[in-house]
């Protein structure tokens, strides 16, 4: 017999082994729970939840789970919040110390990335709200050099602004980012324009350092290494059974030990037969923890100081514009000479990312290589019978090549009969 009474709506449950109260409903096929310290706070919830599901019965309002109305209730919040609060309070206090790969970033790279925040925190839409800011916004912002103090600072705090909308997308934050446009371009630089150096100019450098010093050149040229990792370079990382050389540190600001610039600069680099022998000379009667390019003293020698010593040799080689850093493309130009690869490339120049090798390797693999390939296809499969002047010139290149290798073969028996 049906009595009339209608089911009670959910129920509230005594758990006396918390001493608290679960409340209970079931809706749409799913179990709604949540817990509470007192009773009477239980109940006044199921009153709010029955109402919310007799007014979608009725029609008037779809329900949603209390996880979703959460959901929906932080996403609306998120979107009342500022860009400037988003960015210190959400991106930026792991962004300024950490790289994407959880290691802590080197004193130089937090540095440079306090230098692009602080940018950002200067553009006119800093206090807009997240949602609020627009594709024209951040065109705007852009056209204006000044605001960054030069190309490179303006594209990488353009990165920045672009990782912190993927991270609001991602976070529910906004539903679409407004950082649509490229990044803008940024000119070579006018080191990266330099041209490398000749076999005969980084003799000439050689020959013009100190004793102590001028194996670095041939670090660099050879070994593409930079200054930082060339002065920081211990007796124990040279390995004269397997003649490789270990790479694993670099120098920091005031000359000390610290990690290399990036993670794929760690690494072992093999070393040819004659700089094995340099290496070999410069490390005799040092102990493991000894430095391989010093001082004259045996000091430990700072990058600027090496620097000194490089700047005063490359002059007299004819070369006042190159930097010790072009011994980087000098090994990179000489590696594709050899018929390096681009993979070949990236391995050997040790290079963060892909964009940087690919650079490197076009320049390298440029105009004048491209003739060299060109007339060197011509030679294999074009019929050539040559004129007397390129014969003579062939003749007179081969003398000039037979008179210095019987001068280093008449050195090298005077030596021999000097050491007898």
């Amino acid at each position: 017999m049906h009595t009339g009474k209608k089911k009670p709506f959910g129920s509230v449950i005594h758990r006396a082994d918390r001493n608290s109260y679960r409340a209970k409903y079931t809706h749409k096929g799913e179990v709604i729970t949540k817990t509470f310290k007192d009773e009477r706070s239980a109940q006044a919830w199921l009153s709010a939840e029955k109402a919310l599901v007799e007014a979608d019965k009725a029609g008037i309002q779809q329900w949603s789970s209390p996880a979703d109305r959460k959901r929906q209730e932080t996403a609306i919040e998120r979107r009342r919040v500022l860009f400037c609060d988003y960015v210190t309070e959400e991106f930026a206090p792991t962004w300024l110390n950490y790289s994407s790969d959880g290691s802590e970033l080197a004193a130089g790279s937090k540095r440079k990335h306090r230098e692009y925040l602080t940018h950002l925190s200067h553009a006119f839409f800093w206090k807009y709200p997240l949602t609020g800011i627009t594709a024209e916004d951040i065109n705007r912002w852009l056209s204006d050099l000044e605001n960054f103090g030069g190309a490179t600072p303006r594209k990488k705090t353009f990165q920045l602004l672009k990782a912190v909308y993927a991270k609001a997308v991602a976070e529910g934050a906004v539903d679409k980012s407004p950082v649509s446009m490229k990044a803008p371009a940024v000119p070579k630089s006018r080191q990266a324009q330099i041209p490398p150096a000749t076999a005969e100019e980084l003799q000439i450098i050689y020959a013009n350092m100190p004793s102590t010093t001028r194996i670095s050149v041939w670090l660099g040229a050879i070994l593409d290494l930079r200054i930082g990792e060339v002065v920081s370079l211990q007796v124990q990382d040279w390995n004269p059974k397997t003649q490789t050389l270990r790479v694993c540190h670099s120098a920091d600001e005031n000359g000390g030990l610290k990690a290399t610039k990036t993670a794929t600069s760690n690494t072992t680099q093999p070393v040819p037969p004659q700089l094995g022998k340099l290496l070999e000379e410069a490390c005799d009667g040092k102990k493991p923890t000894d430095f391989i390019v010093t001082c004259a003293d045996g000091s430990h020698i700072t990058p600027n100081r090496l620097r000194d010593h490089f700047n005063t040799a490359k002059v007299k080689a004819g070369r006042p514009d190159l930097h010790f850093h072009t011994l980087r493309a000098t090994s990179i130009t000489a590696a594709v000479a050899t018929g390096a690869s681009l993979k070949d490339t990236m391995v050997w120049g040790r290079h963060a990312d892909a964009a940087t090798s690919i650079e490197r390797y076009q320049r390298a693999s440029g105009t004048e290589r491209m003739r060299q390939i060109a007339n060197g296809i011509e030679s294999t499969l074009m019929p050539h019978t040559p004129t007397v002047e390129e014969l003579e010139t062939e003749i007179a290149d081969m003398e000039k090549r037979l008179a210095k290798l019987k001068a280093q073969r008449d050195a090298l028996l005077k030596r021999c009969r000097e050491s007898q």
